[in-house]
């Protein structure tokens, strides 16, 4: 159970830096999925996790079994993307859109 939350955590972290990169380097849509697989296996190479080693599963290389994990971690991230941008919808859903969009594209009002 241990080991679940630590990827779960790692992947928001992984989301996390993501993020932040995005912010100041504007990539497109198609790059998320390969920076969040490229940073997680990093994270997982950066503290030498092998998740595999937890699990008890015998894997033939250590060094496959923590770039696995870090393409774990990667997934993991993409999901809590997919997931914090659902509750972003439905927040935007609750509220006025229109002022949230207007500020956050820094657009004036038309009329």
């Amino acid at each position: 159970m241990y080991a679940f939350g630590m990827i779960a955590l790692l992947g928001l972290a992984v989301l996390a830096v993501a993020r932040v990169a995005n912010r100041y380097l504007s990539l497109a849509s198609e790059v998320w999925a390969f920076m969040l697989v490229a940073l997680g296996v990093g994270a997982a190479w950066l503290i030498n996790l092998n998740l595999f080693s937890v699990w008890s599963i015998p894997v033939r290389n250590s060094d496959i079994a923590v770039t696995l994990t870090g393409i774990l971690i990667g997934g993991v991230a993409y999901f809590w993307r997919a997931l914090l941008g659902f509750f972003t919808s439905m927040s935007r859903k609750f509220t006025d859109q229109a002022r949230v969009t207007e500020r956050t594209e820094h657009l004036r009002r038309a009329a």
